[in-house]
This record gives structure tokens, sequence and C-alpha cells, in this order.
């Protein structure tokens, strides 16, 4: 096409959608290209359905990349479903906590233990020693954690690294549980795994304090999840697309853009059009660029108009992440819509579908059994192993966590996902922020630079919302309001106002 477009989206997932149907709800029509021909939304893409025969009938699964839930501190990604979708939430009535060391396996419900208003935050994970089963999971040596565990608390509540934009590059997870016994130092590892999808290897410290801070520990309350009622494609992905379109815009699926020119009035814009196998040149005033971290990197640093400057800049790497989706002829006992898996687990996350989505509510309802999702972070030897032997080794460990279900086994399906999860770096002066170098061009996306404490899916809307504001003002409208999380609870601000002025006389003895 050679007419020029007010603004091309590079990036056809939760944020380059965000951007688009916020601009077109304006009447600034996006053209939104997205690199997969088949299923646009990123990491919240549909897939392939799962399907399988049993007792002489055909069972079909709607495909996407993983159950996604929403915390209590998703603020825009709230007012954005509300705007834009038919979509409502549906409250988690607590969330499990599987951990398991050496041979003792231990079940607890944890969430709504941690968001009980009887202790404050930052000391509301106190709360589980009411748990009678937490005892058969610490001893007494555990004890000797208290100080190590005090000087975590301190250290999350006075450093905020992504106000402060510290990443502390070479310092890991493994530096926060300097003190701990090992016990308590492999459970609460798991915690930091599950929240940033990493191993802990691929974990920094600064992240994990960020991580910390947003999702737990200075609110009781942003441990209140909810999930969607559908799979993330029918109920977030498709409904986005739809907004768009019928305001004006467009979304091409299985464009790619390669190469980024300045022109005098804007960018020309390169892209692979892949199901046509050809190349195809747009023009527009103006680029939000919302593709992963690495593709971001890839693209500016092959475009001669941005190459001198994206060479200065730091961008993150990225991780692979599996799933595995199993179903049983037998249910679980009663409990929650899903949970986590710490200690010697090698899956993270787990997810019951037969308690989230209606295509595998009909298999309960119909065979009397259960549908189980985990989550694998950790690049585990055996993660890559052969459909085959992954599937009995995932079999194996859910076995060990609820052994109610043993022999029951029914069917089972892996997705290996792209390299494309961000392994989340703090950003640092360095990084790409929303408002970029380059003039015109504006980036969203969860690893994107931003005046927020938000992660993942909310860093990711958050950042679309800024970026789409920025178009926005540069055509004289007015912007929307970027949502921040909830303050701290008042003992969480005492402690950080404390500790900030320690931190200030440290500096100046120093």
């Amino acid at each position: 096409m050679s007419e020029e477009v007010p603004v091309i989206v590079i990036g056809g997932g939760l944020a380059g959608l965000t951007a688009g149907v916020h601009l077109a709800e304006r009447g600034i029509f996006p053209i939104v290209l997205d690199a997969d021909a088949h299923w646009t939304g990123g990491r919240l893409a549909g897939g392939d359905p799962d399907t399988f025969h049993y007792q002489g009938r055909e069972w079909s699964f709607k495909g996407e990349h993983g159950v996604h839930a929403v915390w209590g501190g998703y603020e825009n990604l709230r007012a954005t479903l509300e705007r834009f979708t038919h979509t409502r939430l549906i409250p988690s009535y607590g969330e499990e906590w599987v951990n398991r060391w050496d041979k003792h396996i231990r079940r607890i419900e944890a969430g709504n233990a941690v968001r009980s208003r009887w202790i404050p935050a930052p000391f509301h994970y106190l709360q589980l020693l009411f748990h009678p089963h937490i005892w058969a999971s610490i001893s007494p040596w555990d004890f000797l954690s208290l100080p190590g565990i005090l000087v975590s608390i301190a250290l999350t509540v006075g450093v905020d690294p992504i106000a402060e934009r510290k990443a502390w590059d070479g310092l890991t997870l493994k530096e926060f549980f300097r003190g701990w016994t090992p016990n308590l130092k492999a459970t609460f590892t798991g915690v930091g795994v599950n929240l940033l999808a990493a191993d802990e290897d691929d974990i920094s410290l600064a992240g994990f304090i960020a991580a910390l801070r947003f999702y737990t520990m200075l609110r009781r309350d942003s441990w209140q999840m909810s999930y969607f009622p559908q799979d993330g494609n029918t109920s977030v992905i498709q409904p986005l697309i739809e907004a768009i379109e019928t305001r004006g815009g467009r979304v091409l699926k299985g464009y790619t853009a390669t190469r980024l020119e300045r022109t005098a009035t804007g960018w020309r814009i390169i892209a692979d059009d892949n199901p046509h196998q050809t190349t195809r040149t747009f023009y527009a005033k103006q680029i939000v660029l919302a593709t992963h971290g690495v593709g971001a990197q890839r693209l500016l640093n092959d475009s001669p108009d941005t190459a001198s400057i994206a060479s200065t800049l730091r961008f993150p790497t990225a991780v692979n992440t599996s799933t595995v989706r199993l179903w049983f002829s037998a249910s679980p006992h009663e409990g929650t819509q899903g949970g986590m898996m710490t200690g010697d687990f090698v899956p993270d996350n787990f997810f019951w579908l037969h308690r989230l989505y209606d295509d595998a509510r009909e298999w309960h309802t119909s065979t009397g059994g259960s549908a189980i999702e985990l989550h694998f972070y950790a690049p585990k030897a055996w993660v890559h192993l052969p459909d085959f032997a992954f599937l009995t080794h995932a079999t194996a460990e859910v076995y060990r966590a609820f052994p109610e279900l043993k022999n029951s086994f029914v069917y089972g399906a892996v997705r290996r996902n792209s390299q494309t999860h961000t392994r989340f770096r703090v950003p640092t002066n360095d990084s790409l922020f929303v408002k970029t170098p380059f003039e015109g061009l504006f980036a969203c996306g969860d690893w994107v630079g931003y005046e927020s404490p938000s992660l993942w899916m909310e860093r990711a809307v958050t950042t679309g919302i800024a970026a789409a504001n920025e178009v926005l003002l540069s055509v004289g409208q007015a912007p929307y309001e970027v949502r921040q999380p909830a303050p701290p609870e008042p003992l969480v601000r005492g402690m950080a106002w404390l500790i900030g002025k320690g931190r200030k006389l440290f500096s100046l003895w120093a």
C-alpha cells in the first residue's frame, strides 16, 4: 500500500491490541501487523484444539498457550475489558499450595490465608502458621531463618527497583534467600519461579523484589485472583480484534516487519507477507512497536535509521515455557481452581480446567473425570524429551501431588511455546521506554519501561494505553487514564519511610 496511515502497530499481542483498540476508539484507525498467520494474540493466542476419542465419542478442547489469572493489581487490564469486551472475570475462591520436600508432600489453601485480615502486610505470610498443615512442612531448624527473612522483608519494602531503575545485573534470586534454611529456601524459590515464569537461575534479585512488591508484599488484596471465563483467545484476544475492526481499524495476520525507514512525514515499514511469500511496504505517520523484546531488538538493529541508537540500548532476553494438559477418568478431592507447586516438584503452576472452562466441565459431568493444565517455566532436562516421555513424567508428578488420581490417565497433550516469553529485567535508563529515542515511534509490552510497578499482562496493557496516549497527545486529543495499583498498606508505608531515611543517612555517611 502507498497511502500513509495515521499509525501502524507492529505486534498483535495483548500490548499491541490494547494500543490499537484505544486508538480506534478515538477515531485514529490503526493497522495492526501480527507475525502469526493463524493465531493473533502472542502469549494469549489460541491454538489448534486438543482432540481425542474416549468411550465412543470424540472430545475436543480449545487450544491455548496457558490459563491466565488476573491478579488484584491488574487495574488497567480490568478497565480495558470493561471498555471493549463483554468478558466478566470469575473470582478465585482460593489458591492451593502443594509443596514437596524429600518424600513429604503437603497441600494447603494459601491464598485466603495470606489475604486474611488478622496480620497486616508485609508480615501477612505469618498467617500461614495458623494453618495446621504448614507445621508438617517446617521444622524447628527453620526458625533459624527468622533474621534472614526479616532482612529480605526489609529489602522488599525499602527498595523499589522499577521506580529507582535499578536492575542489579549479576545479582540473582539466590541472594534474596541468604540466611534461610534449605527447606524454606526451596519452598519460597518456587514462589519466585511462579511469579516470574522462569528458572531460578534466570531470575534477577531486582526482578524478584519487583514481583514481590507488585503481586503480594505491599497489600494483602494484591493476591486476589480472578480467572477468564474462557480461554484467553476467546475472552480477550478475539473481542479486542473485533473492537478494533468494528471501529475502523485493521488487524493483518502473517506480516513480519523487517525494516523501518524514516520518511519526510513519518515512517516506511517493510514487512514480509508470509501467507503470500512476498514483501509489502506500509507508510505511517507514527509507529507503535509492540513486539517481544528479542523481536524489537532485531527490527531496530536491522533498520539503518534506528540501528546506531538501538545498539546502545539494553533489551531483555527470552526463555522457553511449556504446558502439559492431562485428562483423567477420576477427579481430585474438592478444592480450588488452581495453585502452585514448589519444593522438589518439577511443574510450577497448575489449573483444574474442569473448574474453569465449559468444554472441560462437560468432560467432568459426562465421565466423572478431570482435566489439569501444568505450567513448566524452568528448562529442566526432561522438558526437552519427546512428548511421550514428557507426558509420562508430568503424569507421575500429578500422581504424587494428587494420589487419588492414580491409574486414571486418559490422554495428554504437550504445548512447547516458542522462545518469546520475557526474561524480566527491570528497565533501566538504557532500556527502551514507551517514549523511545526515535521521533514518532512509541513502544509497549511487558518488558518496556514505564512509571508503573506492574508486570506481565498488566504491564503489557498499561504500556499499550500509554503508547496510545502518546499518539493521541501528538494530535491534540486527551489521553486515557492510566491507573496505578492501590497504595501500600499503612505499616508498609511506615516501614518504607524509615528504611528510606536509613538509606539516605547511610549514603551520606558512605
